[in-house]
């Protein structure tokens, strides 16, 4: 999932450190350029509770995706990130809004997570 360099230049656009370049005028987020693909921005046990740790700051194509079920809709984007991980797609039983945590950069130890159902 590329975007342009601009999205690091605003004030409160991705931090530039977080990103890798994929080519002259897009980049990409760390650790999503290889297998296994790991956001360096995502918190979180995979398959327990995760979050976005820079989600006011995600870029572009992180705002497009939206989650399997959120509005009883599937998303064959986030069910193929989650068969990836060996996670089955969501179901519209399944889906859960969890209260907001306050998750933290991604040089600060994190909170200790729920466990998903």
């Amino acid at each position: 999932m590329a975007f342009h360099w601009l999205e690091t230049a605003a004030e409160n656009g991705v931090p530039p450190e977080l990103t890798a370049p994929l080519d002259a005028h897009r980049l990409v987020m760390q650790g999503t350029k290889h297998q296994p693909v790991r956001c360096v921005a995502l918190a979180g046990e995979i398959g327990g509770c995760v979050a976005c740790s820079i989600y006011d700051q995600r870029p572009s194509p992180c705002r497009e995706l939206r989650v399997s079920q959120e509005n009883g809709t599937p998303s064959e984007q986030c069910d193929r990130a989650r068969l990836a991980w060996g996670l089955q797609p969501l179901r519209p039983e399944d889906f859960t809004v969890y209260p907001a945590f306050d998750f933290p950069t991604t040089t600060e130890a994190g909170p200790e997570l729920p466990n998903a159902a």
